[in-house]
């Protein structure tokens, strides 16, 4: 698979001694997380070491951030609301909720056939992302499994209109508690 996207989130797991910080730390063996707020998984909180589950977690965060048009470090986001908790919240169905406005404006003018292809492709794509930011990494998809769940939705949205949104997983976020 080629990355099209990088930096946005992808943590990796420094040996503080390949940033030449171990002078100040005292210690060699001291590790540092790097990544971007909002996009770092939250189990790198709890000290776990970086894995392609994070990298999941990061890329959910980017499909939710590209629908919604908000930002997980947004100031909205304080207090223990997370976008995907936001997302989780309000969404149940209603796009208006939770989806860039511009985004509704611009499908209010298509036809009938072509809104009800948008509403299914960005109901989708909200399943999506808080599919990937499951709180817990055991429970996310792998990026094999999104890339299928993306790729039926591209052949719905050529024209295949037999192709099906559940989760690779068997999963769908609607069905998942304990999340919000």
């Amino acid at each position: 698979m080629t990355a099209l996207v990088s930096d946005f989130g992808v943590a990796r797991l420094l040996m503080s001694a390949g940033v030449g910080a171990t002078d100040n730390m005292g210690n060699s063996s001291a590790n540092l997380l790097f990544g971007s707020i909002g996009y770092i998984a939250p189990e790198y909180g709890f000290g776990s070491s970086s894995s392609i589950k994070g990298d999941v977690y990061s890329f959910g965060i980017l499909v939710l951030e590209m629908v919604t048009r908000r930002r997980p470090i947004d100031d909205m986001f304080v207090g223990g609301l997370s976008l995907h908790k936001w997302v989780k919240f309000y969404f149940h169905g209603r796009l208006e909720k939770v989806v860039d406005p511009a985004l509704v404006t611009a499908s209010r003018d298509q036809s009938q056939d072509v809104r009800k292809m948008w509403e299914v492709a960005i109901s989708e794509l909200i399943e999506l992302g808080l599919l990937c930011t499951q709180e817990s990494p055991s429970t996310r998809p792998t990026m094999l499994d999104a890339a299928d769940d993306l790729d039926r939705l591209k052949r719905y949205l050529n024209g295949d209109t037999a192709g099906t949104f559940a989760s690779s997983l068997g999963i769908s976020s609607s069905t998942i508690g304990g999340d919000c």
